[in-house]
């Protein structure tokens, strides 16, 4: 049988169907043109549009963004993040303080400690020899995985809040770090993935921890 295609239209990669030229869309068995609003361009589909850079969607236009002191555009082109040196605080970016033995880190929004030191609230302290003992076990870790990631995560071990940053094994579903509870106690963290974005497992007191990417 013969493919009908109808105008502003051409066979698909199948040749047995069709689909709509660029800069229309498919509305029924039809291809109508796609409203492009002002500050937007087609998307990589050619099907529909995205904003310009500098600009988010507000249902079917587009805003430009509005970048606050201290600020740029994100990697999106279609939100903000803060520059440099600052630091998000609601709608408004601040110079933060970087404490001795510490550095900014490679967000540029935050601070890390040097090796060896660990974060308490805002300072930097030193570990304790068993501390240190641990976190050349998970540099040992990493390098038997064949790399890691570090992502920030929350939630509870025990029935206490906890965030902190963990490193997770790119070669398997292990996942460990420090955890930081509200009190300011800091603990170690081992366990593993079960979904994309949450983790399992146990900290240094033996109690439960479920986690979620921050």
């Amino acid at each position: 049988m013969v493919v009908q295609i109808p105008a502003n239209a051409e066979l698909d990669y199948t040749g047995h169907s069709w689909t709509c030229n660029r800069g229309f869309r498919q509305q029924a068995q039809e291809c109508v043109p796609v409203q492009v609003p002002e500050n937007a361009v087609l998307d990589y589909t050619g099907h529909s549009w995205t904003c310009s850079r500098g600009f988010f969607q507000q249902g079917q236009a587009c805003v430009a963004v509005s970048l606050p002191e201290n600020a740029e555009l994100d990697f999106t082109g279609h939100s903000w993040k803060c520059s440099y040196g600052f630091q998000r605080r609601g709608d408004a970016c601040e110079r933060f303080s970087v404490p001795e033995n510490a550095q900014i880190d490679f967000t540029g929004n935050n601070f890390a400690c040097v090796q060896n030191y660990k974060r308490v609230g805002q300072k930097c302290e030193p570990m304790t020899q068993a501390e240190i003992e641990y976190q050349n076990y998970l540099i040992m870790l990493a390098m038997q995985c064949g790399g890691t990631k570090s992502v920030e995560v929350d939630g509870t071990c025990g029935s206490d809040s906890v965030s902190g940053e963990i490193d997770v094994c790119q070669g398997s579903k292990e996942a460990s770090g420090e955890l930081e509870f509200d009190n300011g106690l800091t603990t170690k963290f081992e366990g593993n993935w079960t979904s994309a974005d949450e983790f399992e497992g146990t900290d240094g007191f033996g109690n439960s921890c479920d986690l979620e990417v921050d």
